[in-house]
C-alpha cells in the first residue's frame, strides 16, 4: 500500500497501466488514491520515464472519465436500494431530492470545480447518481471537467520539469507541495461552514 504513495517508483514501475488504474478508481470509487500529486509528478518525469505525453494525457483523461462514470453509476445504484428500509433511513428522500435539485442548478460547475478538489471528485459521481443528475448533462460536464483535469495537471508538471531540470531532485518535496495546495479548497469550505455554523448559534 505505500508503494502507491511513492508515486516515482510507481510510476518506473508500472508504467502507463499504473497511472490508468490509480486515475480510474481515485476519480470515482476509492478516494486513498494519489490524484493530482500523480498527474503532476508524470507530467514532472516525462521524459525520464520515457512517457509520451501523446498518449499519457489522453490516457488519464479515459481513466479519469470511466472513473467519474463508474461513480455515477454507483450511486444510480444506490438509490435503488432506497426501496429497503435500512437504506431510507440513511437516504432520506428529501435529502435526495434537494441534491437533486442543486445539480439541475448548478451542474456545471460542481462537476468541473470538484474534479480539481481531492476526495470531492471521488465522492461527487457518485452523489450526482444517487440524486439521479440528468446523464447527459453529466457525461457532458464529466467529459469537460477530465480534459482540463488531465491536461493542466499534467502539462504543469511536465512544463516546469523542462523549465527547472532540477526540481527533479526534490521530487518529493514537490509531491508534498502539490498535495497541501490541493487541499486548500477544502480547508476553506471547512473554515466556512464552521463560521457559518457559529454565525447560526449565536442568532
Amino acid at each position: 500500500m505505500a508503494d502507491l504513495f511513492n508515486i516515482p517508483h510507481l510510476l518506473s514501475t508500472y508504467g502507463y497501466i499504473g497511472v490508468f488504474v490509480i486515475v480510474y478508481l481515485e476519480s470515482g470509487i476509492f478516494f486513498a488514491l494519489p490524484g493530482d500529486s500523480l498527474l503532476f509528478t508524470a507530467g514532472l518525469l516525462a521524459s525520464g520515464l520515457g512517457f509520451n505525453l501523446f498518449l499519457l494525457i489522453p490516457l488519464i483523461f479515459i481513466a479519469t472519465f470511466l472513473g467519474g462514470v463508474t461513480g455515477y453509476l454507483i450511486g444510480v445504484y444506490l438509490e435503488r436500494l432506497h426501496k429497503y428500509e435500512f437504506f431510507r433511513r440513511i437516504l432520506k428522500r428529501e435529502h435526495i431530492d434537494s441534491t437533486h435539485a442543486f445539480f439541475e442548478k448548478h451542474g456545471f460547475s460542481a462537476v468541473l470545480i470538484s474534479r480539481f478538489v481531492p476526495i470531492v471528485r471521488t465522492f461527487l459521481p457518485i452523489v450526482a447518481g444517487v440524486a439521479r443528475m440528468n446523464l447527459y448533462k453529466f457525461i457532458s460536464y464529466s467529459l469537460i471537467s477530465s480534459l482540463l483535469w488531465s491536461t493542466l495537471m499534467t502539462l504543469l508538471g511536465y512544463f516546469l520539469g523542462m523549465k527547472f531540470p532540477q526540481i527533479q531532485n526534490y521530487i518529493h518535496y514537490v509531491i508534498i507541495l502539490v498535495v497541501l495546495v490541493s487541499i486548500i479548497p477544502i480547508v476553506f469550505e471547512w473554515l466556512r461552514v464552521r463560521k457559518e455554523r457559529k454565525q447560526n448559534q449565536t442568532t
